[in-house]
């Protein structure tokens, strides 16, 4: 049964809008916005958009440098909580209930467009893209973060698939992570693309605890983990640890796992 770009964004919406907390992943994921916020060279005063903001990380780190920050995501509740980060920072930032792939923006808006993990989830990359080059000025700044599809995102795929249905057909969002892929999406419309591959570190008392925490914060894995009976639950909880025992670079028994991710940035022509 094929589904809509339409109707793959709408669930994702309500997944993503349910109310339940996501902060405790969201805080082991500082870093990576710190980062791309210092290698896209932003700058005190330049206006800029967090795309698929979520609660905040890009938009605060844009924040404490002095820029002028509007986050966007399509979940108010995400961007609640980053207004409540920002308050607690005393830091301002606007906030805007966008979907990536219709930003709610005159074209030329914004000096620096960001999203870390964030666009690339969106259903339709080619409009995404395009949106994301529209609202950034000539000469501006594209920074974006997406996990590598060699990474361990693709593992935790394997793990669950004996476990929940094969998803809808569909662009894979870990196209992202490939830089080839993003030179395409963006064609000639941007200049002096730079890729660079870190990596994020996942540490917890263990792998399990590690587990745990996803099923309870992050959003898909919560309704994933929702279908399931209290057997087959077990069993997929244990073969998610697996992947992060087998990643494992820890030798005191909690967990340090390390999974690829691209940070991509060019200049809009």
């Amino acid at each position: 049964m094929s589904v809509t770009a339409e109707e793959r964004t709408e669930r994702f919406r309500q997944l993503w809008s349910s109310g339940q907390s996501y902060q405790r992943i969201a805080t082991t994921e500082v870093l990576v916005s710190e980062l791309l916020v210092r290698e896209v060279d932003v700058h005190h005063g330049e206006r800029v958009l967090d795309v698929a903001a979520g609660t905040g990380n890009t938009a605060l780190a844009a924040a404490r440098r002095g820029a002028s920050v509007v986050a966007s995501d399509f979940a108010p509740v995400l961007l609640e909580v980053a207004q409540r980060r920002a308050a607690a920072e005393e830091l301002a930032i606007e906030t805007e209930v966008a979907d990536a792939q219709q930003l709610p923006f005159a074209d030329d808006s914004f000096d620096v467009v960001l999203s870390t993990f964030g666009a690339m989830h969106a259903a339709d990359h080619e409009r995404t893209a395009a949106e994301l080059v529209r609202v950034c000025r000539p000469g501006g700044r594209l920074g974006l973060v997406a996990w590598s599809p060699d990474g361990l995102l693709p593992r935790f795929g394997r793990a669950m698939a004996p476990y929940v249905a094969a998803p809808p057909p569909g662009p894979n969002p870990l196209q992202w992570g490939d830089p080839a892929y993003c030179q395409q999406l963006f064609g000639d419309r941007v200049t002096s693309v730079r890729s660079t591959v870190r990596t994020h570190e996942f540490v917890a008392a263990s792998a399990r605890a590690q587990v745990e925490l996803m099923r309870a914060d992050l959003p898909p894995w919560r309704a994933i983990f929702g279908t399931l009976e209290p057997e087959q639950r077990e069993a997929m909880t244990a073969s998610l640890a697996a992947v992060f025992d087998d990643a494992n670079e820890a030798k005191d028994g909690t967990l340090l796992a390390r999974s690829p991710y691209l940070e991509l940035i060019a200049e809009v022509r």
